[in-house]
């Protein structure tokens, strides 16, 4: 149509319905541009927005396996801080035989963590970091999961292989079926349980883990390592929080 008009208007030379013409076609494109941005605009906050929502859930469920973690690592530094002073004769809590052996062997128990990382990887592999708004949240973001992983939190320590490959097999059966139990890979639990019924050469066996040095020196450094871990932990879960409660404050901004 207009295309038409504008021939018309050449044809019969009138300048000055060409010159509106050639407006309206101008203001047309224009506006077709401002009203395309607008739409991707309003698209990439909506989208942000999902994305800020799932990296909160995500933070929160770091949060929740931070804690469970801690706690985990505080009861095998527990098992591995009573079976150590027994060991050396250092004053404190008398075990029974029993007892000696089910904190060395609880003593090499691990709780890996990672973080939650799907949305942040989705984010970076896509390169779509800005659609999560303001710099601040950005590097907040890019800050938390740039130091997600640490050794201290995932380590397989020497120990674990030691002590394992020192106590008899069937004394380790019974701790995993009476001493241990586990709901899904996030939550473990260490049972302070009865001693088997046939616990025989409990003292044999005690005797080559006490003397056994380079065993004690691996469970000191265990317990030295998830003692730094429990550290990581509390500071990790302040970043976290910290990070959450910008998000929040972005979140409600826009609404």
């Amino acid at each position: 149509m207009i295309l038409r008009r504008v021939i018309h208007h050449f044809s019969q030379q009138e300048w000055t319905a060409i010159a509106i013409d050639f407006l309206i076609v101008v203001f047309g494109v224009f506006m077709g541009i401002q009203v395309a941005n607008w739409n991707q605009a309003q698209n990439d906050i909506a989208l942000g927005t999902a994305y800020l929502k799932r990296i909160k859930v995500d933070v929160e469920t770091d949060i929740a396996n931070y804690h469970k973690r801690m706690a985990f690592w505080k009861q095998v530094i527990d098992y591995g801080t009573n079976a150590l002073a027994n060991a050396e004769n250092q004053p404190h809590k008398k075990l029974t035989e029993w007892e000696l052996l089910l904190a060395f062997f609880q003593a090499s128990q691990i709780a890996e963590f990672y973080s939650t990382l799907a949305t942040y990887n989705e984010l970076t592999n896509a390169g779509e970091l800005r659609l999560l708004g303001n710099v601040a949240i950005r590097n907040e973001v890019t800050n938390y999961y740039t130091n997600s992983v640490n050794p201290a939190l995932t380590e397989r320590p020497k120990y674990r292989e030691h002590v394992r490959g020192l106590i008899p097999i069937n004394l380790q059966t019974y701790i995993w079926q009476h001493c241990h139990g586990s709901a899904g890979a996030a939550v473990q639990t260490l049972i302070d349980c009865a001693p088997p019924p046939d616990l025989q050469g409990a003292t044999k066996i005690l005797d080559s883990l006490a003397n056994n040095q380079a065993l004690l020196a691996d469970l000191r450094y265990w317990i030295s390592t998830q003692t730094v871990a429990i550290k990581i932990g509390n500071d990790r879960i302040d970043e976290a929080e910290n990070l959450k409660s910008l998000i929040e404050t972005q979140l409600q901004a826009t609404k």
